[in-house]
């Protein structure tokens, strides 16, 4: 406890000191070797899963290149690139180089600079479609071939050593995280015009419309702007908003987040009526939505499998493991997080033997409580759809339902990872120079018996395809409802 409140009075104090950070550019030497350091020395002492997916010579050669890159930096935005390079390089979808957590300066640099494209694209089997434009020059359907002289073909191999994903066989997922048009930022916004600018403040794009080939050049806008001229032509991002609705006998169910920090969204009711509804009705099959939903509280998982399952879930033996009993004070400048008492596991854990030790988190060791059905649970026949953006507490949740049988899934495998997941609790480190802020998760799920680097496979697996893009065509709906009138 005496270690808990000396960590929480020395960050206290610090807050209290009257000075901002700035995003700094350019960087000093000095500057860039003290932010350099500071990250190294911070992910190397609080990270627990740094060899998770990633052997040791590895990551000390990730961590070396770093070092190159970082003391080279002569910006708050190169530096950045130098962290999200190595933060990419652990193989952990919670940790990355967040634009969240950033300093206000920094994150005004990367996301307000007029340098972004003039229209919203998205990847489907390695080839690149317009979705949206700001520009009448370019149309939806409109096929991407070049973009400033980079092959469509490329323009993914060039971004993905800079995404995060859990383990080597995600990058279904770290594709993603480029595609205009979901509720997160597009990594093509924020980190394309760092490594690929535009000339001038002009794209240089080649595209393709029918057979015939364009070549266009287009003026580089800012995301407001842009995005203010999608919506007037009534392209807007998906809502994250939970619907229910029943056609032809089918429930349908779209969850497209789990994660409702500071809002007053009542899920629980929510869930509780439209079980209610459901057997209520007596309606015999449902479909639930979770294609767009990355994750977020894992108490919804358990809510929902509640109404899900037919008899009580145990979950496999796990162990979670720390890199430290007490987190070093010459850190705590540079750390925050909703929760000091992160920083101070004393009487938690248990040392390992391991060089260096990792501490095992006491009160987690062995089985979960069991998830137990509700008295509510429902009667009919369940269709899940999934896709790769399923890699935090939709990918347990998916994991859950493949495990029990408690219902069929539909779609592409999701990312996350049967190895577990380093997450629960995060913490952030800002750099004091550049304002770069990177992520760290502080606990690691570890299953006692090995698994492989993989997420959950579908039970019918339905690729997506560039032609049913194009022609807007829903391919796991339709495999589903195929699915409930056989069952018919």
């Amino acid at each position: 406890m005496r270690a808990f409140l000396g960590f929480f009075i020395i960050k206290a104090v610090l807050l209290c000191l009257p000075f901002c950070v700035q995003a700094q550019t350019p960087l000093s030497a000095d500057q860039a070797v003290q932010d350099t350091r500071v990250l190294k020395t911070t992910l190397a002492t609080l990270h627990p899963g740094l060899t998770k997916y990633q052997t040791s010579a590895q990551m000390d050669a990730a961590f070396a290149r770093f070092e190159a890159r970082g003391n080279a930096a002569r910006s708050a935005t190169e530096m950045y690139l130098a962290a999200a390079q190595l933060t990419a390089a652990i193989r952990c979808g919670h940790t990355w180089a967040s634009t969240y957590n950033m300093t206000p300066a920094l994150r005004a640099t990367l996301m307000d600079a007029a340098n972004k494209v003039p229209f919203w694209m998205v990847s489907v089997e390695n080839r690149w479609l317009v979705v949206a434009s700001a520009d009448n020059t370019v149309q939806i359907g409109d096929e991407i071939i070049s973009l400033n002289g980079v092959p469509a073909a490329e323009i993914s191999a060039k971004m993905l050593p800079y995404q995060r994903a859990d383990g080597m066989s995600s990058d279904a997922k770290r594709i993603l995280q480029l595609h205009h048009g979901r509720n997160a930022p597009s990594m093509m916004d924020i980190m394309w015009p760092l490594l690929f600018a535009p000339q001038n403040s002009r794209y240089n794009v080649q595209l393709k419309r029918g057979g015939a080939v364009l070549d266009v050049q287009l003026a580089a806008t800012t995301i407001a702007i842009r995005d203010a001229a999608i919506a007037a032509k009534g392209v807007k991002l998906p809502s994250a908003a939970w619907t229910f609705k029943i056609e032809n006998n089918i429930g349908v169910l779209t969850l497209p987040t789990f994660s409702f920090w500071n809002s007053k969204f009542d899920w629980s009711k929510f869930l509780v009526d439209t079980f209610a509804e459901l057997n209520a009705k007596n309606i015999p099959h449902l479909v639930i939505d979770i294609r767009a939903n990355e994750g977020g509280n894992g108490a919804i998982n358990n809510a929902l499998l509640s109404y899900l399952l037919r008899t009580p879930y145990s979950p496999p033996a796990i162990r979670s493991v720390s890199a430290y009993e007490r987190a070093p004070y010459q850190l705590a400048k540079h750390l925050d997080t909703w929760n000091y008492g992160f920083f101070d596991r004393t009487s938690q854990v248990e040392k390992t033997a391991d060089n260096p030790p990792r501490f095992i988190i006491k009160s987690t060791q062995g089985n979960d409580a069991a998830i137990k059905p509700s008295a509510s649970a429902y009667n009919g026949k369940t269709t899940v759809l999934i896709s790769a953006e399923n890699s935090s507490a939709t990918f347990q949740l998916a994991e859950i339902l493949k495990q029990t049988g408690a219902a069929t899934l539909i779609g592409q495998a999701t990312t996350g990872n049967k190895r577990g997941l380093n997450s629960g609790q995060i913490a952030w480190v800002t750099l004091p120079n550049s304002g770069v802020a990177v992520d760290i998760p502080l606990l690691s799920a570890e299953p006692v018996e090995a698994q492989p680097d993989a997420g959950v496979m579908p039970d019918a697996a339905v690729p997506q395809t560039f032609a049913a893009r194009v022609a807007g065509q829903d391919l796991e709906m339709a495999a589903a409802l195929k699915l409930i009138a056989s069952r018919k």
